[in-house]
């Protein structure tokens, strides 16, 4: 959404009622230094969130417009000092709002890495992958859309068969590298993206579309599936128990190789076929764990009605917990240090330490 053009006295106004409405309000405080905050106004020798003084100023939602360079350039139009808060990169987390707009250069690749061009940006210096769509994408052979609770992805390449490389390889491993998948939505030329959700790969097939210049060709497509879907959902939908096997040895080579998706098998449902696959990680790290605690190394606070040590799963990289992994990053932790992790003034410490844990027991 382009941001309505107001004067400079009206962004005056809107500064003095951050101060007098917003600034001593708990959700404010200490706001400098929330990963969410990048610019701000410097006014006085104060500080403004930028974007919230642009909302103030304009009416519109905070969620509906771009940060970044759309919204700094807005205010240094109207005279404003913009300066970037500091941030040091271990400071640095990924973490977005669902249906939230972001500017790509500032917001999203310009921080966290990977190209500005490509619909399929990953990451080099963050387990992340940031997935681009668009309705544009259909005149360069690309058509992405809904069904049946997944989202099918259309692969990189403009010319020709598209192959497993690249982008492509990177989404079809993502789970193997710990990479979470980001999918942003173009809402076209200056607008900005709009952040669609967080997903895991099911499964990937091939099928026949034309590329840019109009030649039918082998397209590769990814079945991805919101993390956040709720996993009662899926299970309803699953008539039959996941073949689940009773070693520990036997356990991990099932949970490795559900992290690998197939080509060309999409018999079933993304969400069934998923939540199949993810019970097998999670069978082989419970069974991994021996009823104790992987990061504080406590034996689990209660059974479960089944006989079985009560602990949740954990994903060293990510900020969620749903959908699929590969069993190097996910633990098998008690409810307190998982709340810790999440919540806790130490989480981050916890978090990594029980990273290199996992790395040292999966190689």
């Amino acid at each position: 959404m382009a941001i309505k053009a107001v004067s400079k006295e009206r962004i005056d106004k809107a500064l003095l009622e951050f101060d007098s409405k917003c600034r001593s309000r708990r959700e404010w405080q200490d706001w400098e230094n929330n990963q969410a905050h990048r610019y701000a106004v410097h006014s006085g020798g104060v500080l403004y969130p930028a974007k919230k003084i642009v909302s103030l100023a304009t009416g519109i939602a905070v969620g509906e417009f771009s940060g970044g360079h759309p919204t700094n350039s807005y205010l240094k139009k109207r005279g404003f000092n913009i300066v970037e808060l500091p941030r040091t990169e271990s400071e640095l987390a990924v973490q977005f709002t669902s249906g939230c707009v972001y500017d790509r250069k500032t917001e999203i690749n310009g921080p966290f890495g990977g190209s500005l061009q490509s619909g399929i940006a990953a990451s080099s210096t963050y387990p992340a992958i940031f997935l681009f769509t668009g309705d544009s994408g259909e005149q360069y052979g690309y058509a992405d859309h809904w069904e049946e609770g997944a989202f099918f992805y259309t692969g990189e390449g403009q010319r020709g068969p598209m192959t497993l490389t690249r982008g492509n390889r990177a989404i079809a491993e993502h789970a193997e590298a710990g990479r979470a998948l980001y999918l942003f939505k173009s809402l076209g030329k200056g607008n900005g993206y709009a952040y669609v959700g967080e997903f895991s790969c099911a499964d990937m097939f091939t099928r026949t579309q034309p590329d840019v210049e109009g030649r039918e060709r082998p397209a590769l497509v990814f079945r991805l599936v919101p993390v956040s879907m709720p996993s009662r959902i899926i299970e309803a939908e699953v008539e039959d128990e996941t073949d689940l096997p009773g070693s520990l040895a036997a356990a991990r080579l099932a949970a490795l190789r559900a992290c690998k998706p197939g080509i060309d098998e999409v018999g079933q449902s993304a969400p069934r076929k998923l939540y199949h696959r993810s019970q097998k990680v999670a069978h082989y790290v419970l069974m991994r764990a021996q009823g104790a605690c992987e990061s504080c190394e406590k034996p689990a606070p209660f059974m479960k009605k089944d006989g079985t040590p009560y602990l949740e799963l954990h994903h060293v990289n990510r900020l969620s917990d749903g959908g699929l992994d590969h069993p190097r990053y996910v633990g098998a932790v008690c409810p307190s240090c998982h709340r810790e992790i999440h919540s806790g003034v130490r989480g981050a410490l916890v978090n990594a330490l029980l990273k290199q844990r996992l790395e040292a027991i999966e190689g």
